[in-house]
């Protein structure tokens, strides 16, 4: 990133909060210190392996919240979060891509982001109050 102050950075740095909350990392960490970055962790895992970078916590909840469900209703629930999850850190390694101009736009993750809440409050998942 460079010195100039712009909606870009904004972009990169939402990014980056993103990864961070939902994989329990912070870019600080000791494993980041070597060139790997919480982006390209995140990408490494994104396709194949993307449940194995959450934040246990949020895992751990999820667990929790299933146990009180039936098996059948379980299942279909627990891929609807994979997808959930999965399309948060697509948006977040989107966002911290290092050249500003093939970050999303703010707009777009806007939208996008509407869209998995949606899904997250048609199954459950999330909680107001």
């Amino acid at each position: 990133m460079g010195g100039d102050v712009s909606t870009f950075g904004d972009v990169y740095s939402y990014g980056i909060l993103l990864l961070e909350l939902f994989t329990g990392r912070r870019p600080t960490e000791e494993m980041f210190e070597n060139g790997l970055t919480l982006h390209e962790f995140s990408k490494m895992a994104f396709s194949d392996r993307v449940m194995e970078i959450a934040d246990p916590l949020l895992v751990e909840e999820n667990d929790q919240d299933d146990a009180c469900n039936n098996v059948e209703s379980t299942r279909g629930k627990g891929q609807r979060v994979v997808e959930c999850f999965a399309s948060v850190v697509r948006i977040g390694i989107a966002c911290s891509m290092e050249t500003p101009r093939d970050r999303m736009q703010m707009k777009e993750v806007v939208s996008e982001m509407l869209v998995i809440r949606d899904k997250f409050l048609r199954i459950g998942i999330y909680k107001e109050g």
